[in-house]
């Protein structure tokens, strides 16, 4: 295999919209979410969910949310008891280190089948009482906000992400007036790609059911898998010779968080945060996070819910099966640089990616560059010589939220789902994440 020959195929993409903290998708846990995203992919493919041998799932903010969250996934999903699971966090480029390490596994035929995604409910994160197991002798005890210590904080030099993104952006003399013109077009592109039906690919709409809590109403519960003993074990086996208890079978019409029938519930099929009424004017009035800084809450994304998901599965697999494939996960870099700057690590990583396959950015048709800040997109748009309007041409996340776990999956959906609105083409989805790292995907659409 060559490194522009990746096996690695993507079968189906799909992804919540993307909720306000406290929103329409606030009384779902980021599991649930996931579980949506992962059943609205495999129903855009067709694919008999038996047929998944491993799922990875980004997920930032795990404190309270139980053990190894992408398995939680798989069960509300219905896939079955022997599909294995893993949990990864790399703070905003999560989802999109579960996409490379799904190619990756498939190209070491590993796998031949791998879901693939993010999620996150920033609303459910909780406050920690970190040094409360022995007790408090004497005095106050702290709250500490786990969605801020474990998703936005900068444990290297003291202080938010914001704080520091601001500082950084008046040490590299990024104007307030380029970062707001940014922010604006954000809305506006996103506003227009809603209108527009540019998303419907993209996105699967969720029904919340408004009282029964944490529910989503469906139409139908999931398909169930079917239990796959690896064949190379033998059907006499001993080790795999066993059967639950009645205690413990698992009933996943009372486990799974969907309801079905006339049950009430809100329709959310368009990412919350997007504003129609967006004007530069406005945003310029806003006070900055921090004195005499530049970013401010409207050129910066909020605090967001959501999930995305892929199916990935190898070339000649979907091939004999009848499959077919999206696009072609074609490489994937990463690179690691000062905690504090991460506006340059996206470049950095595309560009890594670039000069290992000899192309030039005028190759690429289709640049997604997450939005951590409008500096991080403006910049990285400025470091590879690209005009600002070849970046996130559908909106980005100041617009539609970052839900730091989902982003990265969600970046590579849209780039396949541009490529694909075009005709093919190559592109690059690139992210920062927190402690000064960057990922870069490249993907391919024949």
């Amino acid at each position: 295999m060559t490194p522009m020959n990746s096996n690695a195929v993507v079968l189906a993409t799909a992804r919540t919209p993307f909720g306000k903290l406290g929103g329409a998708l606030s009384s779902l846990e980021a599991t649930t979410l996931g579980a949506v995203a992962l059943i609205g992919a495999l129903r855009r493919c067709g694919l008999d969910p038996s047929e998944i041998e491993h799922v990875i799932f980004g997920h930032v903010l795990q404190a309270g949310a139980g053990q190894n969250p992408a398995r939680q996934v798989l069960f509300k999903s219905g896939l079955a008891k022997t599909v294995t699971a893993e949990t990864v966090n790399k703070v905003c480029a999560s989802g999109m280190l579960a996409v490379a390490s799904a190619m990756r596994l498939i190209n070491a035929n590993a796998n031949s089948v791998v879901a693939a995604g993010g999620m996150e409910s920033m609303s459910n994160a909780p406050y920690l009482l970190k040094d409360a197991r022995y007790g408090y002798r004497f005095g106050d005890g702290k709250l500490i906000d786990a969605m801020q210590y474990d998703g936005l904080w900068d444990q290297y030099f003291p202080m938010t992400m914001a704080q520091q993104g601001s500082r950084v952006a008046t040490e590299t003399a990024m104007k307030r007036e380029d970062q707001d013109r940014f922010a604006y077009e954000s809305h506006r592109r996103a506003h227009a790609a809603h209108e527009a039906g540019r998303l419907a690919d993209e996105i699967v709409p969720v029904k919340v059911a408004t009282k029964a809590k944490g529910k989503v109403v469906v139409d139908e519960l999931a398909r169930a898998g079917k239990v796959r003993i690896p064949a190379t074990v033998g059907a006499k086996s001993a080790v795999w010779d066993h059967e639950p208890s009645a205690q413990f079978t698992f009933d996943y019409a009372k486990y799974a968080p969907f309801v079905t029938g006339d049950v009430p519930f809100t329709l959310v099929d368009r990412d919350e945060p997007v504003r129609a009424d967006a004007s530069i004017e406005a945003m310029a009035k806003l006070p900055p996070l921090e004195k005499d800084g530049t970013i401010t809450a409207a050129n910066a994304p909020g605090v967001n819910d959501g999930a995305a998901a892929l199916i990935l599965a190898d070339a000649q697999y979907a091939k004999e099966h009848g499959y077919a494939a999206l696009a072609t996960i074609i490489d994937h870099a990463t690179v690691g640089w000062d905690a504090p700057y991460i506006c340059f690590t996206p470049a950095m990583a595309a560009q890594k990616l670039l000069d290992k396959h000899h192309l030039s950015t005028g190759d690429i048709h289709v640049w997604e560059i997450n939005e951590a800040f409008s500096t991080v997109a403006i910049a990285s748009a400025r470091n590879l010589g690209l005009s600002e309007s070849d970046v996130n041409k559908n909106g980005g996340a100041v617009a539609m939220g970052h839900p730091i776990g989902a982003s990265g999956a969600r970046l590579v959906g849209a780039v396949i789902n541009q490529l694909r609105q075009r005709g093919g083409g190559l592109g690059i989805a690139a992210i920062c994440s927190g402690g000064g790292q960057g990922d870069a995907v490249l993907v391919r659409v024949d």
